[in-house]
């Protein structure tokens, strides 16, 4: 069996879903949010060296979490604590939950695409522009900040229309493009003391790439977004943007497989920009990016390659 931890509203989970039914392959959709209402968790120790993990779920029945043969660790929800209503109360039930549900992910012996604890290290920027750049990437001119000073000398730096400032994480409720610095947002700066922003040296591009990493597959595809309504962020004007399949130089490639041993990861959507000069520069990795939108535009196979690795695992980067 292979777990997808997910939910039912994840169009990824579902296709993904949908292609290991048609390899005959048995997969159950674990919605984290359906505890506690729907569904109840227990870890049983009748033979202590090897406990078994299982839900009963009010609609799929009792599932051996413990069977698992791989699992893909795609959009976690969180437990649906909506019914406990003190606060302190609801801070020991989350924490409770917390330790139970990581104690059955560390218990699971099978391949993950991604494991939770390699994820949560990848996931952090701040630790992916450091390791790019020690595995050889070129990586923007880049300060994280809270300190509206600090952030008025590194914009003087790179000068106004020259600097990009985006969000640490974006979610289906909060999602903000890159932007470019203009003059008018100079007198705001005073509003990171509120919440940190990133900003990078504004780099000129001849495309985006959108690298999809699955195991030790490459699926690179080319973005270019000169003369749409908005070069800054392909998100924004990817339906005008000129979309190819390309081949990657040796060197990316090796420092892309690197990267995605270094922390561990099956799983990665790597996004890098090709300067004017022809430089190539690493902008960050997702650890559960999203692929359809690539697939879509440029034609990789991209729901085979994630579904047939988790039908038939395979040693990744190293």
């Amino acid at each position: 069996m292979i777990v997808v931890i997910s939910h039912a509203q994840d169009p990824h989970a579902v296709q993904v879903l949908e292609r290991l039914g048609s390899l005959g392959r048995d997969a159950f959709l674990f919605d984290i949010a359906d505890l506690p209402d729907a569904a109840t968790l227990t870890i049983d120790y009748r033979d202590p060296a090897d406990p078994c993990a299982r839900l009963t779920h009010a609609t799929a029945g009792t599932v051996d979490l413990s069977a698992a043969s791989a699992v893909w660790w795609r959009r976690p929800q969180l437990v649906n604590l909506q019914a406990v209503t003190d606060d302190d109360a609801r801070g020991f039930t989350h924490g409770e939950w917390h330790e139970a549900l990581y104690g059955v992910w560390a218990l699971l012996k099978c391949p993950w695409m991604n494991s939770p604890v390699q994820d949560e290290i990848a996931s952090r920027k701040a630790l992916q522009l450091a390791v790019a750049s020690r595995l050889g990437f070129r990586v923007p001119d880049t300060l994280m900040t809270s300190d509206a000073g600090e952030a008025r000398a590194f914009i003087e730096r790179h000068g106004v229309g020259r600097t990009i400032y985006k969000i640490f994480s974006a979610t289906h409720r909060v999602w903000r493009e890159t932007r470019l610095v203009q003059a008018e947002d100079l007198s705001m700066l005073d509003a990171v003391r509120v919440a940190p922003v990133i900003f990078q040296e504004y780099i000129p591009a001849v495309a985006d790439l959108r690298i999809t990493v699955v195991g030790r597959d490459l699926y690179p595809m080319a973005i270019d977004t000169r003369g749409t309504a908005y070069e800054v962020d392909f998100r924004v004007s990817l339906q005008e943007a000129v979309v190819t399949t390309v081949d990657l130089p040796e060197a990316v490639v090796g420092a892309i497989h690197r990267l995605m041993a270094h922390f561990g990861l099956v799983y990665g959507a790597v996004d890098m920009r090709i300067s004017e000069k022809g430089e190539y520069y690493f902008l960050e990795v997702n650890t559960a990016g999203e692929f359809l939108f690539a697939e879509h535009r440029s034609g990789l196979p991209l729901t085979d390659a994630v579904a047939g690795w988790l039908a038939n695992p395979q040693p990744s980067a190293g």
